[in-house]
C-alpha cells in the first residue's frame, strides 16, 4: 500500500500563514492610522482652543492645512482605488463569457429533452452551474474589494501618520 502525502494539507496551512499576515497587516495600518489621527484631533483641537482664547491666533496656517490636505489625500487613495479596480472588470468580462458559454452548451440539452422530466433535469443542473459562478464571482469581487481597500489606505495612513509627527513637533 501507498503511503498517502498530504500535499494539499501543506498548501491549506500555506494560504492560511499568508491569510493572516495580510490581516495582521491590515490591522497594523487602522491602528496606525486611528492612533495618528487621535493625536492630530488632540492637537488641532489644542490649536482651535488657543484660537477661541486668542482671535490672532486663527491666521496659523494649520486651519488651511486641515482642508487643503484631506482633499490631496482623497485624491491619492481615490487613484490608488482605481490602480487596483482592473480586477472587477477583469472579473464581470469573464463571468459573462462563461455564462454565454455555457449557455451555447446547454441550449442542446434543452433542445434534446424529449420528456418534461429531462428538460426540468437540465434546467437544474443549468441552475446550480449559475448559482456556483455567481458565488465565485462574490468571492473573487471580494479579494479585489479588500486589494481596493488595502491600496486606498496607505495615502491615508501616511498622511496621518506624518500629520501626528509634524503637529507633535510644533506643540
Amino acid at each position: 500500500m501507498k503511503r498517502r502525502k498530504h500535499g494539499r494539507r501543506a498548501t491549506i496551512a500555506a494560504n492560511s500563514v499568508r491569510t493572516m499576515r495580510r490581516r495582521l497587516a491590515q490591522a497594523k495600518v487602522a491602528y496606525d492610522t486611528a492612533t495618528a489621527s487621535a493625536q492630530t484631533v488632540g492637537h488641532r483641537t489644542h490649536l482651535m482652543g488657543q484660537a477661541m482664547m486668542n482671535p490672532a491666533e486663527l491666521c496659523n496656517p494649520e486651519f488651511s492645512t486641515m482642508c487643503s490636505e484631506k482633499l490631496v489625500v482623497a485624491n491619492r487613495a481615490v487613484a490608488a482605488m482605481v490602480g487596483q479596480s482592473g480586477g472587477i472588470q477583469r472579473a464581470w468580462t469573464e463571468f459573462w463569457f462563461q455564462q454565454m458559454q455555457r449557455s451555447w452548451a446547454a441550449a442542446p440539452q434543452f433542445a434534446g429533452s424529449l420528456t418534461p422530466g429531462r428538460f426540468l433535469q437540465a434546467a437544474a443542473i443549468s441552475a446550480g452551474t449559475l448559482l456556483s459562478d455567481w458565488i465565485a464571482l462574490g468571492a473573487t469581487i471580494a479579494k479585489v474589494s479588500e486589494t481596493m481597500a488595502n491600496a486606498a489606505a496607505k495615502p491615508v495612513r501616511l498622511a496621518a501618520v506624518n500629520n501626528a509627527k509634524r503637529l507633535a513637533k510644533a506643540i
